[in-house]
């Protein structure tokens, strides 16, 4: 399954949000998704390319006296796009983490 065909899942399937995620000048460098969990939790992907995402799911706070540390509970994945985002789907066949 192509990584288009993976975006539309997560969100038709998953209820991920799709914004565009830029790089250093401003350009378009990948695709961010975000979705809202019961219980105050977020999940985050960025996926800068089929090869290269990272996930997070992490509690619904920000301390906005530190917006840039970890908050506590943080859960942190990279790898490829297919493998990142396999766990957040329901798996059919030909959808395959590798």
């Amino acid at each position: 399954m192509e990584s288009t065909e993976l975006i539309e899942r997560l969100r038709r399937e998953g209820g991920f949000r799709l914004l565009p995620l830029l790089g250093g000048t401003g350009q378009v460098a990948g695709v961010h998704l975000t979705r809202f969990l019961p219980g105050g939790h977020l999940d985050v992907i960025q996926a800068w390319d089929e090869h290269w995402a990272v996930y997070a799911r992490l509690p619904d706070v920000l301390d906005a006296s530190a917006p840039f540390a970890v908050p506590v509970g943080t859960t942190v994945q990279s790898g490829p796009f297919r493998r990142i985002v396999a766990p957040l789907l329901p798996l059919q066949s030909g959808l395959t983490a590798r």
